[in-house]
């Protein structure tokens, strides 16, 4: 009897065994996660000159990422052209774990100091409201929102979901404007994962038949993006049950940054 030579079937095992070993990720659990994010250096603003927060992550998993305010996400960990007031710093790791910290950026003796305070809007609805609180400069100070007219209200309301800018400026026209999110609160727990769980990572589907995975929080974060964009064109799921409800609470999930909540 002639023997096979090895080459043909040491591959064919390596293939058998390599098949074996693939195990589904397990849930991450952020609870547990030593992330940390600190301000090491800022550079005060005055009047209309902006200035600066540098940031540093530790712990966790590289590589980071940084937001301010809740707004997009960003590799670098300097934040320029920022005036005076309050801002909270995001930072995100490979697994999707956050950790965040407030810091007050001061302003020179001539400089304005603006905070804005923004509630949030159920999904789909125009009731959010931003409220701004201002001092320093001179004289009085006026407030707009985009591109409105200036007026001394400092509360703007009936607003949707999204990012705003607010500016307020001194009798001496100094302008400081900061970027602000109405944000609706969706829940991926109680809102988003049921709906991908009814009708998306089913037998046949994205349960690990097709890919991307979507059993799981993280799975669903990493792949937010490509969802709203495909319930959005009709394309997902296969069968078109989603409900305009569903798409409007999948679309408002994913604007208010994907959150793990």
């Amino acid at each position: 009897m002639r023997l096979l030579k090895p080459v043909f079937w040491i591959p064919s095992l390596f293939l058998l065994l390599g098949c074996n070993n693939n195990s589904e990720d397990a849930e991450i659990d952020c609870s547990a996660s030593d992330l940390s994010v600190s301000v090491v250096s800022s550079t005060k603003s005055d009047c209309d000159v902006p200035g600066s927060i540098v940031v540093e992550a530790d712990g966790g998993e590289e590589p980071y990422s940084f937001s301010l305010d809740d707004l997009d996400f960003q590799g670098s960990e300097t934040f320029d052209d920022l005036f005076a007031g309050q801002y909270t710093i995001t930072v995100k790791d490979k697994l999707g774990c956050t950790a965040k910290v407030n810091f007050t950026l001061e302003s020179e003796p001539t400089g304005i100091v603006l905070d804005l305070t923004s509630t949030n809007t159920p999904c789909g609805s125009s009731d959010g409201t931003i409220e701004a609180e201002a001092n320093g400069g001179s004289g009085l100070l006026l407030f707009a929102l985009g591109d409105g007219q200036f007026s001394e209200s400092s509360v703007f309301s009936n607003l949707s979901q999204g990012e705003y800018q607010v500016t307020v400026k001194d009798e001496e026209n100094c302008e400081v404007t900061k970027t602000i999110q109405v944000q609706t609160n969706t829940s991926l727990v109680a809102d988003i994962m049921p709906i991908i769980q009814k009708d998306c990572a089913i037998s046949g589907c994205h349960n690990g038949s097709q890919s991307p995975r979507l059993e799981t929080n993280q799975e669903v974060i990493a792949n937010a993006a490509r969802i709203k964009s495909e319930t959005q064109a009709g394309s997902m799921p296969r069968n078109g049950t989603l409900s305009d409800q569903e798409i409007v609470l999948i679309a408002c999930w994913v604007d208010d940054g994907a959150l793990n909540n």
